[in-house]
Formats: structure tokens, sequence, C-alpha cells
């Protein structure tokens, strides 16, 4: 009779990124929402100021690791590529020693990506656009 549902994760929030000095990281529910997998593979749109990240298996050409330890009750993810954040800060005109950003994420099933649109930055310590 249930054949065709699929339990649903109701994890707290919306699936979001910061970016800081520090690195990239991933909310627990972007990661949930992919299925916290092993491997991803990171595009980037750079006219659309764009990044995306879609589930890949580990042998594909370009896979990035991405969960390490899925039996950790804690799912972090965070990537600290300081070449990749010298991109991203020089695309957006960023100064990440001075300030983060947070960019909330949309998912799409049928891709298994998820899409964050970089214009949509939120300063962190900010909520749309008003300082704390």
């Amino acid at each position: 009779m249930f054949e065709n549902f699929k339990t649903v994760n109701l994890t707290i929030g919306l699936p979001y990124i910061s970016i800081t000095s520090n690195g990239i990281t991933f909310s627990k529910t972007a990661v949930v929402k992919m299925g916290a997998p092993s491997h991803v593979v990171l595009m980037m749109n750079e006219p659309e100021k764009q990044i995306a990240i879609q589930v890949c298996d580990a042998e594909k050409a370009d896979a990035t690791a991405f969960v390490r330890n899925k039996d950790n009750k804690t799912i972090n993810v965070r990537w600290n590529n300081k070449d990749f954040l010298n991109t991203l800060s020089k695309m957006m005109g960023w100064d990440l020693s001075a300030q983060g950003y947070r960019i909330n994420g949309d998912y799409y099933s049928n891709e298994n990506a998820m899409l964050f649109d970089l214009k949509q930055a939120i300063p962190i310590g900010e909520k749309d656009g008003e300082e704390n």
C-alpha cells in the first residue's frame, strides 16, 4: 500500500552553506537533504555567480569527498580549500577576512543536486539584510 511513499526527514531549518575565511561549511539540513553522500561533484557557473553540488560515485572524475563518517551523529561537512575560497572572494568582491556569508540552497531531487546562488548571500550576523 505504501510502495510509492518515501520517508520525509523534517530536519530543522533551511539547507545553506556558510562561506568564511576558514572554509565552506554545509548545514546539517543541506547534508541530510542530499542523503549524506560520500562524494559529490562541485560545479560553478561563474557568469551567474552560482555554485552547485551533485551526488556522484567516488570513481567519477572530479569527485570530491563529502560525508566521511556516516556513523557519526553529528553530520558536518567543511571544505577548507583556500584556492577555491580565493576564487569565490574575487568573483564576488568579498573580503572574507572581514566578513563571512550565508547562502540558502535549493535542492533538486530529480538531479540529486543542490544549487547556491551567491548573489543571494547574506552577511553572517544579519537576517534578511538587517543587523542583529
